[in-house]
Order: structure tokens, then C-alpha cells, then sequence
């Protein structure tokens, strides 16, 4: 699973969400409950036990908070993907470009899927009632609910909040397809480095001794997980990157366009942040 240093690093620059409140989100999630309700089969989180797990994290940090849930669970789940099977073997292999569409296709089918569900069941409680018509109408869609009576108690809580609660997941599910892409290549990426340290990522050039390197981001290298880049690769990024920003772009569109093939999110990050 990815260290906790890249669940804050991608959480806080790439998805807005605030450190400490994801600090408090890993140490419950790692030290308490880690995987209990993370059940992702084929790209699909099972609704049930996602329910569970965002009553309880809602409850605690609210929508921001929730949000670093679904975001730490995402990202495990694709260093999953990017370290076994089909997917492991072609990033260890040939790369990390070999691997991360299917990888990001799987992470946004989870995302899809937990629109889709919680959808469901927004829309039946809107419409009914009664907890044991809900719990047969949702299961109709989600699947046999496993903890009947668990879901049923859930049900029986303030409706107000609950529609606020599945409210805030899709608005979480939005967010984070305009920035998880960004953290899944990271992670992908950090997998294929693992074995492949001495290689600058920008231009897959071997750093030799006589070149000097600098090691980005910083925030990673405590835990020994820094890229070695070569300086000069560096500034020749940040060259291209002020160039574009003088025809006008913005630092968003830049990040775009900026990497001329797959590099680490986190390089081009840091190269804006060098640039006023």
C-alpha cells in the first residue's frame, strides 16, 4: 500500500483535501479498520459496506473527511492493481505507461459504482418510508444485503441526515473524477520507481555519478520514495512550463499539457511551484 506521506502529498495538492484532516482519517483507517470495508471486486466497491464505513467516517470529519476515505481506499486499491497481476507485471516490466489507462479505467469504473449505488439509494429514500421496503427496494439493485438488520437500524436514523450524507457522496464521487487520475498515476508511478530508483523519470535516462540530481518532491525523500531527477531536466521543465504560462495558459492547463509523455504527477507539481 502507498506510504502514508503519499496519501497527504496527492490528497492535499491534487485533490484538496487538508492534511490534518487526513491524518486523522489514516490513523483510523490503517490502525483500526484497515481494508474491513474496502471490498472492491472487479472495479466495484460493494455499496453495503461502503455505507458502513461512511456512516461512521461522516459522522466523525464530515464531507471533507469522508472525502479522504474514499480517496486513501482508491489509491490503496490501485497499488494493488499496480504491484499484482497483468497490471504489476507490465508496470515492473515495461512501465508504468503501459498500465495506467487500464488502471485509471478501473479506479473511475469504482467511482462510477458508487454514484450508481448510492444513487439508488437516495432516490428510494426520497420515496419511501418504511426501513424494510428500502431495504427490499435497494437490494433489488445493490444485491442481497448481507447485515439486514444493520442496514434496517441505519435506515432508522434522521432521514435529514441521510439524504445530506448520500448528497455529499456524489458531490465527493464529482471531485474526485477531476483529480484522482493525477494520484492514481503517482501511485503507478512510485510502484515502477521501487525497482528503478537510479533512472531519471523524466527523460528514463540512468543518473550517473558525475551528473547532479535533485530529489523531488522532498516531502517524499524521509521515506526514501523522492524521484532522482537530473537538474538539468529540471529546469528544462520549468523553461517549458514559463513559456506556456507566458502564451496565456493557466498553471491548471499547464499541468496538462506541460509533460510531453507519462511522468509522475508530482514532478510537473513541483515545477510549478518554483514558477511565481
Amino acid at each position: 500500500m502507498p506510504e502514508w506521506v503519499v496519501h497527504f502529498y496527492t490528497g492535499e495538492n491534487f485533490c484538496g483535501i487538508r492534511r490534518k484532516v487526513y491524518e486523522e482519517v489514516n490513523r483510523f483507517i490503517d490502525l483500526s479498520v484497515h481494508d474491513v470495508n474496502r471490498v472492491i471486486v472487479d472495479g466495484h466497491w460493494l455499496p453495503e459496506s461502503l455505507f458502513y464505513l461512511a456512516l461512521v467516517s461522516y459522522e466523525k470529519w464530515g464531507c471533507e473527511g469522508l472525502k479522504a476515505v474514499i480517496h486513501h481506499n482508491i489509491l490503496d486499491y490501485s497499488s494493488t492493481l499496480a504491484s499484482d497481476g497483468k497490471y504489476g507485471w507490465l508496470v515492473k516490466y515495461h512501465g508504468p505507461s503501459y498500465a495506467i489507462t487500464d488502471i485509471m479505467r478501473f479506479c473511475g469504473k469504482v467511482l462510477d459504482g458508487i454514484r450508481n449505488d448510492f444513487i439508488t439509494l437516495f432516490s428510494v429514500l426520497k420515496d419511501k418510508n418504511d426501513p424494510h421496503e428500502i431495504l427490499l427496494e435497494v437490494g433489488r439493485v445493490w444485491g442481497s444485503i448481507q447485515t439486514p438488520k444493520d442496514f434496517v437500524n441505519a435506515l432508522k436514523g434522521e432521514r435529514t441526515k441521510l439524504l445530506k450524507l448520500l448528497e455529499d457522496i456524489l458531490k465527493i464521487v464529482n471531485e474526485l473524477e477531476s483529480c484522482i487520475h493525477m494520484c492514481v498515476e503517482e501511485v503507478v508511478w512510485l510502484e515502477f520507481y521501487r525497482e528503478f530508483k537510479g533512472i531519471c523519470p523524466v527523460c528514463s535516462r540512468a543518473i550517473s555519478p558525475l551528473e547532479t540530481y535533485i530529489s523531488v518532491p522532498m516531502e517524499y525523500a524521509e521515506k526514501n520514495l523522492a524521484y532522482k531527477v537530473h537538474k538539468e531536466c529540471f529546469e528544462i521543465l520549468k523553461t517549458k512550463a514559463n513559456e506556456f504560462l507566458k502564451q496565456g495558459l493557466t498553471k491548471e492547463e499547464v499541468f496538462r499539457v506541460l509533460p510531453e509523455k507519462s511522468m509522475p504527477p508530482s514532478i510537473i507539481h513541483e515545477v510549478l511551484k518554483t514558477i511565481a
